[in-house]
């Protein structure tokens, strides 16, 4: 199996845990398990033996190489480990990274519960059809009157400890701005979770460490709400702005995303 050939392949979180490991890449394994739960040496090896049934099963298996994976899963988990250049979106618990390859090409990967899906493209994939397939866009109008404001970081940071009532209260009091109130609601329906899209270097030493941008942003139910944190220091504030999900996205992979490419 080629990895040029073989365009998808699907490894579920316990198989991608025992591929780095095979591969060599033992510490992020460890990291990976120990960020999955505290594990036993007992539970280490039962994930192992259930990782391999896995692989065997899927046809991902060869006894007669060193790392015992087929060829085509052992280049893409070196490939994808020494992408110079990665792109990583955050949807809620789901994930979605770019992997740009030294030799032109990009690794697709999408994580959903347990499994993994890669998928191996040219450099010029669109990445707007892979971010509104991931995000998907708001399904209602934007609300009349709602415009930018800014919020204090610290209550920003509490609302998390918002409980429900609380929320419903403040979203129905008529004395706050309605572009408050309306990202109040959809952060209380988002589960206080915030989206992102990170630029990211892959292996780098602590003494060559560059600029990686990350955009912060709430997916709301007609816009996509963007967190601002430029004036964070000098005024202890964050500026948001509702903003059209297409128009957010093409901002990003037209104008940020190369600029960011070429500059690193």
């Amino acid at each position: 199996m080629n990895l040029l050939e073989e365009k998808k392949i699907a490894l579920s979180t316990d198989e991608m845990i025992v591929a780095l490991a095979l591969c060599g890449y033992e510490d992020v394994a460890r990291e990976a398990s120990l960020l999955k739960r505290d594990m036993t040496e007992e539970q280490i090896d039962a994930l192992a033996y259930h990782a391999e049934r896995l692989l065997k099963h899927r046809g991902y298996w060869n006894e007669e190489r060193p790392t015992q994976l087929a060829q085509g899963v052992e280049d893409l988990i070196h490939a994808m480990m020494k992408a110079p250049k990665k792109i990583r979106c955050v949807y809620g618990q789901y994930a979605l990274l770019f992997h740009h390859l030294a030799d032109g090409g990009m690794i697709v990967q999408r994580f959903e519960g347990m499994d993994h899906m890669f998928t191996i493209v040219n450099r010029n994939s669109d990445y707007m059809e892979h971010l509104i397939d991931f995000y998907g866009l708001p399904e209602e109008e934007p609300t009349e009157g709602i415009a930018p404001f800014a919020i204090e970081r610290e209550l920003f940071d509490s609302l998390d400890t918002f409980t429900d009532e609380e929320m419903d209260a403040i979203c129905e009091d008529e004395d706050h701005p309605i572009s408050f109130r309306s990202f109040l609601k959809d952060f209380q329906e988002r589960h206080a979770v915030l989206d992102s899209i990170t630029f990211m270097f892959g292996e780098e030493t602590e003494e060559d460490q560059r600029d990686e941008p990350v955009y912060l942003f709430l997916r709301g139910k007609s816009c996509v709400w963007v967190l601002d944190y430029s004036f964070v220091t000098e005024r202890d504030e964050i500026d948001v702005y509702p903003v059209e999900m297409k128009e957010y996205l093409k901002l990003i992979t037209e104008e940020e995303l190369p600029a960011w490419l070429e500059r690193n």
